[in-house]
């Protein structure tokens, strides 16, 4: 069933940033125009060495996608005697590493397989929220997809994707070339016949989205769920201390919405500024004090919307749905502005084969938008599957394998 070594070699286009700092509007200014700006002032000294500190933590390149992606070497696949706890029933459950991925340690992942008899109609990837360390909790989307003939696959790390460096990490971009590079290799490896297709929770949609955004994998997914994200979508929004206002998630005339406008606060809550935090390598997310430019600079470069022209918002063969908590009855984080900040780049039907971003009302908690309903008062259960079953179709040339 393992047919190749997944080893991408994908062109990145990079741009030289000689000396530069970045502020929150974007602009740049090199050191020289800095220093040439406060010599009659009392700039202190010591700023300028700080910055040239946190200079180490942005790119000296810019980025532009796609991105190289990992390796995972077939060969080091390991078939496991049983599945860890929540995968599947019945699943074939093995392990592997993601190697190579650029500015990152290699990590650990477990994953299940549970392919139903006869013709197959596709393959559905399930991505878990948070670092991604346990097993996806909903039974009832697999088991929908496998009576319609759709091969089902979790997978879960050994230590949180986000953190490049096993314990802490320094970007979230860097880290997404792991699951970009697990979802490649169940393109080469599991997907032989049928659509290829993801559906991601919170973190999990962040993951898709800079796979879709910065590593290329517009280029064999059919069909994408985004549910309660992506969370990623502007980092600095999220941790910038002064809190920024709320955003206006879904606006009247906002391409592929469906359903009212609502107000979500961007800001990282409850646990997760320390996630991020750790993940980010920053340690003042959403903490109280007021942020550096610098250190603002740092979270908005790593974003999946990131304020430049480097990412791709343009899917023409995959097909993507949102589905986001509304402030109505239900305990709202950040999940629904964060995944604006990516849905807001879509302004045509032509960026992508399908497009939609439902509001869901009366969520079970901040993200549960399956327990929820869509405004035409469809349970999120039944509206995500449903979809899912019609728009996880083949669209790409999946027969290069």
């Amino acid at each position: 069933m393992l047919k190749k070594e997944v080893a991408a070699d994908r062109h990145r286009e990079e741009r030289p940033l000689t000396s530069v700092v970045w502020f929150g509007s974007h602009e740049l200014a090199t050191m020289k125009e800095l220093m040439s700006r406060h010599t009659n002032s009392a700039f202190p000294v010591f700023a300028l060495i700080l910055a040239s500190i946190a200079m180490s933590s942005i790119p000296a390149r810019a980025q532009r996608a796609p991105l190289p992606l990992g390796t995972i070497n077939p060969r080091a696949i390991r078939k496991l005697e049983s599945c860890p706890v929540g995968y599947y029933p019945g699943m074939s459950c093995f392990s592997g590493d993601v190697q190579n991925c650029p500015n990152t340690i290699d990590i650990g992942f477990t994953y299940g397989v549970e392919t139903p008899d006869g013709d197959l109609a596709g393959t559905v990837v399930f991505l878990v929220g948070g670092g991604g360390t346990t097993a996806f909790q909903d039974s009832d989307y697999p088991q929908i997809y496998l009576a319609h003939r759709y091969q089902v696959i979790y997978f879960t790390w050994d230590t949180d994707w986000e953190s490049t460096n096993g314990s802490s990490g320094t970007s979230i971009k860097d880290a997404a070339c792991r699951p970009a590079t697990f979802l490649n290799f169940v393109d080469e490896n599991f997907h032989t016949e049928g659509a290829m297709c993801a559906q991601a929770l919170s973190a999990g949609a962040g993951a898709a989205a800079y796979s879709l955004a910065w590593y290329g994998s517009s280029g064999y997914l059919d069909n994408v769920e985004l549910l309660s994200g992506p969370v990623f979508g502007d980092i600095e929004q999220g941790c910038v201390v002064p809190n920024p206002p709320p955003v206006t998630v879904c606006q009247f005339d906002q391409l592929g919405c469906n359903g009212d406008p609502w107000f979500d606060p961007p800001s990282y809550v409850n646990g997760d500024p320390d996630l991020v935090a750790r993940w980010s390598g920053q340690p003042s997310c959403n903490k109280g004090q007021n942020t550096t430019q610098i250190v603002n600079a740092i979270w908005k470069s790593m974003s999946i919307v990131d304020g430049t022209d480097n990412p791709s918002f343009f899917y023409p063969q995959t097909s993507l749905a949102g589905w986001l908590c509304s402030s109505d009855d239900s305990s709202q984080n950040n999940s629904a502005a964060e995944g604006e900040f990516f849905f807001q780049q879509f302004t045509s039907f032509r960026q992508t084969a399908g497009y939609s971003v439902t509001r869901i009302d009366h969520c079970s908690g901040p993200e549960d938008v399956s327990a929820g309903v869509t405004p035409q008062g469809q349970s999120g259960l039944d509206a995500i599957s449903n979809h899912m079953l019609s728009a996880c179709f083949s669209r790409h040339n999946h027969s290069r394998r």
